[in-house]
């Protein structure tokens, strides 16, 4: 057997820690879909650098041998805004967060949403297939943003730092991690670019 790249053992050890995640109305539907929890996580680390993935790596493997489940915690800090009374009775399962980390990670969630919006301008039915992107939109579906952060809040502070680095070094090189996220995700549904998929989606839209 091949030994796995850097981005499958992420892969791996997030989808044990997904499996692991009580949900509060039972197991939900997406747990039981590895295909395509494969194929969105895919596309965000594979635009990340090695560096990145690497540190991640780490905080996966280290959270699991503390006996914490990061994807658990993903979901408790988006209750903040999904669910501020549940957060309330739960919050202090959380470990804690420094005021670095806290800043790095709003910081990152800022710039990414700031990307994001020319692609809902660029790509708007491939928007639309997605999350409302704003926490004030929280309703049904979990916005980006809420999303987003929840998540940046699991990383440890060097992962923080190395992701920072990696976005705006991008971005000196006129390069979008959020376009490069989301055409990665795109493209593991068979669509050859981001172009294709908008006229497929508007097309089916009509």
């Amino acid at each position: 057997m091949e030994e796995m790249t850097l981005r499958e053992k992420i892969i791996a050890a997030e989808w044990e820690m997904f499996q692991a995640t009580n949900n509060k109305g039972g197991r939900a539907s997406c747990q039981d879909d590895y295909k395509t929890f494969r194929n969105m996580r895919s596309g965000q680390f594979d635009a990340w650098s090695d560096e990145c993935c690497e540190s991640y790596l780490d905080d996966l493997w280290a959270a699991e041998l503390e006996g914490r489940n990061l994807i658990a915690e993903k979901y408790l800090n988006m209750m903040k805004n999904t669910f501020p009374e549940e957060y309330e009775k739960q919050k202090h399962f959380l470990p804690y967060m420094s005021e670095k980390k806290l800043a790095l990670a709003d910081e990152i969630c800022d710039e990414m949403i700031a990307q994001t919006v020319p692609l809902r301008e660029f790509y708007p039915h491939v928007g639309d297939s997605g999350r409302p992107l704003y926490s004030k939109d929280d309703r049904i579906f979990t916005s980006v943003q809420t999303y987003q952060l929840g998540e940046l809040l699991t990383y440890s502070e060097k992962t923080l730092e190395l992701l920072k680095k990696h976005i705006f070094a991008l971005k000196e090189e006129g390069k979008s991690l959020a376009r490069e996220i989301l055409r990665n995700s795109v493209c593991s549904y068979g669509f050859t670019s981001l172009e294709q998929a908008e006229e497929y989606l508007g097309r089916s839209s009509k």
